[in-house]
């Protein structure tokens, strides 16, 4: 420092060199307490008199490089800083200045707090001077001598210059800057430009300091902070630029500092260009370049002004006002859009060509050369990069002073002279120009260039004509590489080639000249043609051979080898050998120089050639050896560049290259000779040879061997060995990472990083630990454990790398680090943290930590790195569950067969101990850190459940330390990292059950985060970023509403709440004033930075700054995170603001005991207008989709009501979150009858949402929502909104479109949710329907019968056929009620009803007929297809006669005109034709079906007795089918008779038996008996005389019907009269069938009656279907033995029975044959004690076809018959009947008995869902399980149950439900489902067994 002291301004060189003795010497060498104590002498340096300027630059740049390399700022250096550097900002030295202003820069990148400050007080300052009125005054004489105006405007100066600097690194800082100060720099530098002071001087220094400002802004603020002023940024220049030159200079005093002042604004200028004028901003490229070219044309005009004065003192000025004008044109990205200026460019630019004298050499050779080229000079590089710098050095003493806002400081000051900088931007910007021109253009100025070269020669410019002629052609040619706007003539290449050659055969040139004529050649080679590049290269070949001088042939060599490197490609592969063979000579030359030369072309010519450089391998390789063992091998460049060539054959041979082969080992005998002798260029190809290996050729060598290679090069002094050491390892690390685990290089890479001074190997090296620390930590945790806890704890000891590793482990610290520890880590409070001493984590010995490193303390940087390095951790591991689960993870460490027993949850105690110590250390950058920690370990651990303590988690043992750090995080005197992190964890614990059951601690917990409420409003950072108190803010009330949230999911799942939980929910309530008007007003900011939907310049937001767009990005970022909390928290338990809790009184609500709110308490009070916005923000969130939720990664803890959507709704993240997750369940708040009541809510609101949910694309798995909420607003809304018919359209729309939705599903997965929505769809229609007026009414009606009916008919499973049965099930009784109240009340007006019936049946008709098609299309093969259609087939015809019974009752309600009967009964018949369409079709199969659906509705009607009640009707609709029947079986027996088809007649003689069962008393009873008989007699006459068995089974079936048909005394009389008028041979006829009748009848009887005594009736036993099974088949046997012996006997008696019957007598006595009591027949079957009771009996059969015989008429004893006995007789009667027909399918008795058993139970399940309203037994139907253990009861005037015959012995079988259980048809009433639902699937399994073929069985 002595040396600079006493000069004011030292040689530059001179400076440097300090400089570099300062840095090298001293600051790298000392630790990081010695560097403190340095930086402290330093400023106190500062202060002392004798400081010079110079050395003050020295003192200040050593002070920016010693506060980059700490990372803080030390105490006291912060107490010295006023006086030392911030006084600095005043200096008389503007180089002073500017070099305080860079430290200070350096000082804000290390403490960002006080940038704000600092920015503020040299706005404040700025101010202050101009506002003062000093800067008029003329200069004042001061008491020192000096001046007052001089100090003022150095100290204008020195804050704009700090300003500018401040400005420029905001951005990038990590808590970022206030927008507002960008704003007020902006305005401080726009009122220097337009409003400067009348003091010439003053005026000068504030436009430079003005556009030094604007320089900074443009350059680094974001575009989006300018983009609303950038056209009054461009109006700035017009001022200089755009006027009259002459009047402007005219008005300037001193010319050259004018210059000085606009050659500020052409930089500004090009740092504007570079912002806002590229690629990247192609909309505004146009409407912005023109006023800038318009600007650089009139910076033209000022040079050539100048130029042409040649005035004195001009000079420098002129030449820095040239340079910067020509960087502006250059940073233009075409050079075409300034074409108009180029002939004056190229005047400028060639300047150095036409007075070679007046211009200096230029110096940018260095930067255009190619780095791989420098060992051959004139840079060769050194040991480091910092010494390069320092050889290279060429600066001057009017050398320009460093940038302050740009990010490449120049390394030393004055780096470069004003002279020097103009001739290279000169050259540079030829390069451009001779781009852009035509082939005569650059004809002309390669003219000119060597022109000059040979006007040069013998002058002493002549060397710096030639190097600047190489750099001006070596521009001009990488710009027409990058252009490629052209192709170059043979003249222009000749030309070219021709300069170049003529500079290489000069042997006095230089190696930088010689260099960039070779490589002018290769980009020459590459610019031409293939033709060309091939006779170039053989030329220079040529060359090789005819030359002498060894300059110039070791210049064509290397020209080859560029020329190799630049073209290449096929052209040049036929040349590789011959190159190489002449190349390879010139090697072996004597001549060093030559030799190098020869080598390094050689090299490039390996690199290039690739492949095809194979055969020339062994040539090359012996050729290396024979160099390396002659004597003039010692010459390091040539050891160096052999070790290049043996690297690049490593790369051409890769993994060709064997482990063991000679040539390996060659090849390292090589590398090892080479680095023998330990120079750094040698060890670095050494080095360079194992990275090589690494990559390329991985099998040579083992992981183990590169890394003891590479250990002792990461100690290395040089920089640049070290960088290519961490380098290869990661390469190893990403190649082969499983062997790296072994060599434990963590900890030597730790200790490079602590003592590491070069910026870009420390970033290169945290990346590679981290890597690595992602790649290793799943298999060793704890090893990282271990070593992140010595380095963030240790403080002094000394290093060695292997120390923390011992065989058996080791401690993690010692007694007395953990002393040294206790002044920077918190103690354990409350012994909280279980101490560490002695504990040791499993480790394995490091095989390389033997290299000794010195005594130190471990820097700030590296614990700061270390803690986050901690952070990764946790989620470095993986997703393996073992890392997670302590009861995995010690089952796993027992487990033998395991490999991995390192598992991080066995470390839990240690990580959270040294998370907690970090969170409450002093060191304050750490504490965040920390704390963030712990929060991950929350989200990792928070679910794992303790082991030892069932029902607890795993995380409740540390909750003193998670509250502890939380309580530390959570202070007034927290920074804001620290507090939101605070927060963050705050709300996961009491989120979480790890404080579950401790009220203090959670009461604790809330009030942490209850505390900055009241003070949020006011949050504000005044030296961060806005955006950082905005986040704050957010944070807290995210706390809230998380916690909100989580309660309420508490009180939605749980019964009992826990009781700590409980007492929050009076003080959400008591804070929900301001908590809901914070929610609000973030809401309202997010759609503001979203949706922009308030104005910018009127709205005044709660979250300050987010108007500027860097505020509002980062805000967004957290918004995206925590915006649906806050919506939901907001609208839970919301009422409006005039609520009040008698309002409740008004409810409608169903349940009087249901509780108001969820949590019993009201919360946020909503006004109109904010009810409306989040009512609109819902509407938009549905309308914007996944565009708000891409980014959202929070837990929905309240998500929507599973039980009330029946769809169970995810609640993850955001891969799982939707919009409608979010806005759906805020919506269900919203609708509610407060907010109906109260007028919040039109019918125009409730249409538009409506509309946006109808064509909305909703996810399935989300339809429960929107159902559930259309259920509120069918529920809650009033009556009149129902008036409105756009309301009622759309309400009807959205609800038949999830109709159709569900119905599509025929997936099994959503079965029962399904059918969960079915019924909530039910229950909503059903309201809508009764809710809405007529036209609309009978339009949904329609709709809703339609479209299940229509996806009936094209269900492929049996599940999606049972959903829309089961909704049909729900819903078809409603509608039918309906019907009947509108007909019954509205009976004036039904046109509308008559049209709804008539297209009702059509549409049944039609689907029946589109069903029998495909029945008729598929397989006659009972297959699953079949049997699908079949119930679908069924239930349209149960669906159609119902409909026929709707109609018959309507018809009977009203009183109707003559053509309203007519409209009646062509619906009636309608519905007949479908029915008889089906009985008279050709498949059996389908007759049988029809035939079955009248059985069982006329079964059904005579159990009920209804026929009885009014008039009957079935029989009128039967009544209709008649003549069909009758046709049926006529049509039966005239065709070929099958099993089948007498199957069928026996189904229609056994309808026929009914339907005049259901006629008796009634006038049509004589006309039925006698169709009956008929229909017998047609039966029997065709069977008697067959002899098979098919026909006699029906012919004894035919026997019993006659004989129980003529026991009925009504009967028998009609049979008598009609047989009185028959004919003489059909009345004998008959007499024959029915004598033959009733022998059989009585006999069969007779012996029944005797078979099975009667059970006692008063213990109501049962009779098991088994047992009649039993009997039936014993019986059958014994009865048929005897019974054709005594049927003659008997058959005269009968006969005389039958003719002593009386004659046209309406009522006949029965007489009883014990008692001779007579009992009237309607008295019998009106009586519940006999007739209820004996018509009920167990079968279990599917057919349900008995008849219905008469009792009272047989010869019984009744008075001694019990209920129970007559129901056993009966059975037994019955049985008798059946005999024949189960004779007849005993071969088909198909054991299909319970196979789908589970099927029938999961539907039972989903059937239990509506229990409540719908009854699951029907006791009025037959049951169909097998054994019937329960008699049902029946009560007086009720249905009775009808026992029937079953036609087939499986009548004795049960066979069980089908899977799908298919549901009957709907009746009338509820109580009807159930057991119609078993029925049907009865009836179709009947019929597929009864006529499947004998394959099916």
């Amino acid at each position: 420092m002595d040396i600079l002291k006493g000069n004011d301004f030292a040689d530059p060189h001179v400076l440097a060199c300090v400089l570099y003795v300062l840095r090298v010497g001293i600051a790298d060498q000392l630790t990081e307490s010695s560097q403190r104590s340095f930086l402290g002498f330093l400023g106190r340096k500062l202060e002392t008199a004798d400081c010079s300027p110079s050395m003050r630059v020295a003192t200040l740049r050593i002070l920016s490089y010693l506060l980059n390399n700490l990372g803080e700022v030390p105490v006291e250096f912060k107490n010295i800083l006023d006086n030392t550097v911030v006084g600095a900002l005043c200096d008389s030295s503007s180089h002073v200045r500017i070099e305080a202003a860079l430290t200070l820069r350096a000082l804000a990148k290390v403490d960002p707090s006080c940038v704000g400050g600092l920015i503020s007080y040299g706005v404040t300052t700025l101010h202050a001077l101009r506002e003062s009125g000093s800067l008029e005054k003329v200069m004042l004489v001061s008491e020192f001598g000096g001046t007052n105006l001089n100090l003022e405007l150095n100290s204008l100066h020195g804050q704009a210059t700090l300003l500018a600097a401040l400005v420029s690194i905001s951005p990038k800082l990590l808590l970022g800057y206030p927008a507002r100060l960008p704003q007020s720099v902006f305005e401080v530098s726009k009122k220097m430009l337009s409003s400067f002071s009348r003091n010439p001087l003053a005026a000068i220094v504030e436009k430079e300091a003005g556009w030094l400002l604007l320089a900074s802004l443009v350059a680094n603020m974001p575009k989006e902070e300018l983009e609303d002023q950038v056209f009054d940024v461009l109006l700035l220049w017009a001022g200089p630029f755009a006027g009259n030159p002459e009047s402007y200079f005219r008005q300037a005093q001193d010319l050259a500092a004018e210059l000085y002042v606009l050659s500020a604004a052409v930089e500004a200028l090009t740092a504007f260009i570079r912002s806002f004028v590229c690629p990247t901003v192609a909309a505004i490229n146009g409407v912005l370049l023109q006023p800038v070219l318009a600007y650089l044309s009139g910076a033209l005009f000022y040079i050539s002004f100048f130029s042409s004065k040649q005035l004195p003192n001009m000079k420098s000025a002129l030449a820095l006002f040239t340079a910067r004008t020509l960087m502006a044109y250059q940073s233009i990205p075409n050079p075409m859009a300034y074409e108009t200026d180029h002939q004056q460019i190229i005047e400028i630019c060639t300047s150095p060509f036409s007075d070679p004298s007046g211009y200096e050499e230029s110096s940018s050779l260095r930067t255009l050369l190619d780095k791989k080229d420098a060992c051959l000079g004139p840079w060769v590089p050194g040991s480091d990069w910092y010494e390069d710098e320092l050889r290279a050095f060429d600066g001057g003493k009017d050398g320009l002073m460093p940038c302050v806002w740009d990010d490449d400081i120049c390394i030393f000051p004055r780096s470069e002279s004003i002279s020097k900088m103009l001739v290279n931007q000169m050259l540079l910007c030829f390069g451009t120009m001779f781009a852009t021109q035509d082939n005569g253009g650059k004809l002309m100025l390669l003219n000119k260039v060597d022109q000059c070269i040979k006007n040069s020669k013998k002058q002493p410019w002549h060397v710096a004509s030639v190097t600047n002629a190489c750099v001006g052609m070596l521009a001009g040619l990488k710009s027409l590489l990058a252009l490629r706007n052209q192709t170059l003539t043979v003249e222009v290449l000749s030309t070219i080639q021709s300069i170049f050659q003529g500079i290489l055969a000069e042997s006095e040139n230089f190696p930088a000249q010689r260099r960039a004529s070779c490589e002018g050649l290769g980009l020459l080679a590459r610019l031409g043609n293939d033709i060309f590049t091939a006779k170039l290269t053989r030329s220079l070949l040529g060359e090789i051979v005819a030359a002498t001088d060894p300059c110039y042939i070791a210049s064509i060599a290397l020209s080859l080898g560029c020329i190799y490197r630049s073209a290449g490609g096929i052209a040049l592969t036929t040349l590789v050998t011959s190159a190489v063979r002449s190349i390879s000579l010139l090697a072996k030359s004597s001549n060093a120089s030559l030799q190098l030369w020869a080598l390094h072309s050689l090299l490039l010519i390996i690199e290039a050639a690739g492949l095809s450089y194979v055969p020339q391998i062994q040539a090359t390789l012996f050729l290396a050896m024979e160099i390396i063992m002659a004597e003039e091998s010692g010459l390091v460049d040539l050891r160096q560049e052999i070790g290049r060539l043996i690297n690049a054959i490593v790369a051409v041979v890769g993994p060709e290259l064997a482990p063991r082969s000679t040539f390996f080992s060659r090849c390292k005998s090589v590398i090892a000779e080479i680095s023998s002798c330990q120079e750094t260029s040698t060890v670095l190809e050494s080095v360079r040879f194992t990275q090589q290996l690494v990559l390329f050729a991985p099998q040579a060598a083992s992981v183990f061997s590169h890394v003891q290679n590479l250990l002792p090069t990461l100690y290395s002094r040089q920089p640049i060995l070290r960088h290519l050491a961490v380098s290869t390892l990661r390469h190893l690390i990403e190649k082969d990472p499983v062997a790296m685990i072994d060599t434990n290089i963590e900890e030597n890479l730790f200790s490079l990083l602590d003592e590491e001074t070069d910026s870009e190997i420390v970033n290169l090296v945290c990346s590679t630990i981290t890597q690595w620390l992602h790649i290793s930590c799943v298999s060793c945790p704890s090893r990282w454990m271990n070593i992140l806890y010595n380095k963030v704890l240790a403080t002094s000891a000394r290093r060695i790398a292997s120390e923390n590793y011992s065989g058996s482990g080791n401690n993690k610290s010692n007694g007395a680090s953990e002393g040294d520890a206790a002044s920077y880590f918190g103690e354990d409070d409350e012994d909280m943290i279980a101490s560490s001493k002695g504990e040791k984590i499993h480790g394995s010995t490091s095989t390389f930590g033997s290299v000794y490193k010195r005594e130190n303390h471990i820097r700030y940087r590296t614990r700061l790195f270390a803690a986050e390095c901690l952070s990764y951790l946790p989620t470095a591991v993986g997703s393996n569950p073992a890392h997670f689960d302590i009861s995995l993870a010690r089952s796993s460490v027992t487990d033998e067969h395991n490999l991995s027993t390192d598992w991080l949850v066995l470390h839990l105690q240690e990580l959270v101990s040294l998370s907690y110590q970090i969170s409450t250390s002093q060191f304050e950058g750490m504490q965040s850190i920390g704390v963030r920690v712990l929060s991950i370990i929350m989200d990792k651990f928070g679910s794992t459940s303790d082991p030892d303590l069932p029902g607890h988690l795993l995380l409740e043992q540390y909750q003193a330390q998670l509250v502890s750090a939380v309580r530390s995080a959570i202070s007034t005197s927290s920074g804001p990292l620290l507090l939101e992190a605070g927060l963050e964890l705050a709300t996961k614990i009491v989120t979480s059950r790890i404080i579950s059951g401790d009220q203090v601690a959670l009461s604790r917990m809330y009030a942490l985060i209850s505390r900055p409420l009241d003070e949020v409003k006011d949050l504000y950072y005044p030296s961060f970023a806005e955006w950082i108190a905005c986040k704050i803010k957010i944070r807290l009330l995210a706390a809230h509403a998380s916690i909100k949230n989580y309660v309420y999911q508490l009180l939605k799942e749980q019964e009992d709440i826990p009781h700590e939980y409980l007492q929050l929910v009076p003080l959400f309530s008591s804070s929900s004033t301001i908590l809901g008007k914070y929610w609000i007003s973030i809401l309202k900011d997010y759609t503001y930075i979203c949706f922009g939907l308030h104005s910018k310049f009127y709205y005044t937001p709660f979250l300050d700054g987010i108007q500027f767009a860097v505020v509002s990005v980062e805000v967004k970022k957290c918004l995206d995170e925590v915006w649906p909390l806050i919506l939901q928290a907001t609208v839970l338990d919301a009422v409006p603001a005039k609520f009040k809790t008698d309002d409740s009184l008004k409810l409608s609500d169903e349940d009087s005991n249901k509780i108001m709110f969820l949590s019993g308490h009201s919360m946020v009070r909503l006004e109109a207008i904010e009810f409306h916005f989040l009512w609109g923000l819902s509407q938009l969130i549905m309308f914007q989709g996944q565009q708000l939720v891409s980014d959202m990664q929070v837990k929905m803890f309240f998500a929507a009501d599973e039980k009330r959507s029946g769809v169970s709704v995810p609640q993850g993240t955001r891969d799982s979150m939707t919009s409608c997750d979010i806005a759906l369940p805020v919506l269900q708040s919203l609708v509610n009858e407060y907010f109906f009541n109260h007028g919040f809510l039109s019918s125009e609101l409730c249409t538009e949402l409506l509309q946006l949910l109808v064509y909305s694309h909703i996810a399935y798995s989300r339809s429960g929502l929107v159902i559930s909420l259309l259920s509120q607003i069918v529920q809650f809304c009033p009556d009149a909104f129902f008036e409105s018919e756009d309301f009622t359209t759309s309400i009807t729309e959205l609800c038949i479109k999830y109709l159709t939705v569900t119905f599509q599903r025929r997936d099994a997965t959503h079965y029962f949710s399904g059918q969960d929505l079915l019924v909530d769809l039910s229950a909503i229609a059903k309201k809508i329907a009764y809710k809405t007026k007529q036209k609309t009414k009978w339009k949904l009606i329609l709709a809703i019968v339609s479209l299940p009916h229509q996806w009936y008919i094209g269900a492929s499973t049996d599940l999606s056929l049972s959903k829309v049965a089961y909704f049909l099930q729900s819903i078809v009784p409603s509608l039918k009620d309906l019907l009947r109240y509108d007909a019954e009340h509205n009976s004036d007006d039904n046109t509308l009803l008559k049209t709804v019936l008539g297209t009702w049946a059509r549409m049944l008709a039609t689907l029946s007929g589109d069903c029998i098609k495909r029945i008729l299309i598929v397989d006659n093969r009972i297959n699953e297809s079949c049997k699908l259609l079949m119930k679908i087939l069924v239930f349209y015809l149960e669906e159609t006669i119902s409909l026929a019974r709707l109609v018959h009752e309507i018809k009977l309600l009203g009183q109707n005109s003559a053509i309203d009967d007519i409209i009646w009964i062509s619906i009636f018949k309608s519905c007949t034709n479908c029915i008889s369409d089906i009985i008279l079709n050709n498949n059996i199969q389908v007759q049988a079906l029809g035939l079955h659906v009248l059985k069982t509705n006329a079964q059904r009607e005579l159990a009920e007795g209804s026929h009885q009640k009014n008039q009957s009707f079935i029989l009128i609709f039967t009544g209709e089918l008649l003549g069909n029947l009758f046709f049926l079986i006529q049509r039966t027996w005239k065709e070929d008779v099958s099993r089948e088809s007498l199957a069928v007649s026996e189904d229609c003689l056994k309808l026929l038996f009914l339907i005049h069962t259901l006629a008796q008393a009634r006038e049509c009873q004589r006309h039925i008996t006698v169709l009956l008989l008929e229909a017998l007699y047609l039966v029997f006459s065709q069977c008697s005389g067959c002899h098979s068995q098919e026909l006699n089974e029906v012919n004894t079936t035919t026997k019993r019907m006659v004989s129980r048909l003529v026991q009925i005394p009504s009967a028998a009389t009609h049979i008598r009269d009609s047989m009185l008028e028959m004919p003489v041979l059909k009345r004998q006829q008959f007499q024959d069938m029915i004598r033959a009748s009733i022998g059989q009848g009585q006999m069969k009887m007779h012996d029944k009656l005797n078979i099975q005594p009667a059970p006692n009736a008063e213990n109501k036993s049962k009779v098991q279907a088994s047992h009649f099974r039993q009997a039936k088949v014993d019986k059958h046997d014994d009865n048929e033995e005897h019974n054709d012996d005594a049927q003659d006997e008997d058959e005269d008696d009968d006969w005389d029975a039958f003719q002593s019957f009386p004659a046209n007598t309406a009522s006949v006595s029965a007489i009883d044959s014990r008692d001779g009591k007579t009992i009237s027949e309607p008295a019998l079957c009106d009586e519940p004690s006999t007739v209820n009771n004996h018509l009920l009996n167990q079968n279990n059969g599917h057919d349900h076809d008995l008849l219905q015989p008469n009792v009272c008429e047989q010869d019984n004893d009744a008075q001694d018959v019990s209920p129970g006995q007559t129901k056993e007789m009966m059975s037994l009667n019955m049985e008798e009947f059946e005999e024949g027909s189960s004779t007849r399918y005993s071969n088909e008795r198909v054991a299909e008995d319970t196979s789908d058993r589970s099927c029938q139970d999961l539907y039972h399940e989903s059937s239990e869902v509506n229990e409540d309203s719908t009854s699951t037994v029907h006791n009025s139907l037959p049951s169909t399980e097998l054994c019937k253990d329960e008699e049902p009861t029946m009560e007086k005037g009720k249905a009775v149950q009808f026992e029937v015959e079953a036609t087939d012995k499986a009548s004795d079988v049960c066979i069980e439900m089908h899977h799908d259980a298919m549901p009957a048809a709907s009746e009338d009433t509820e109580r009807n489902k159930s057991s119609q639902r078993q029925f049907y699937e009865g009836e179709v399994q009947s019929v597929c067994l009864d006529h499947g073929d004998d394959s099916d069985e």
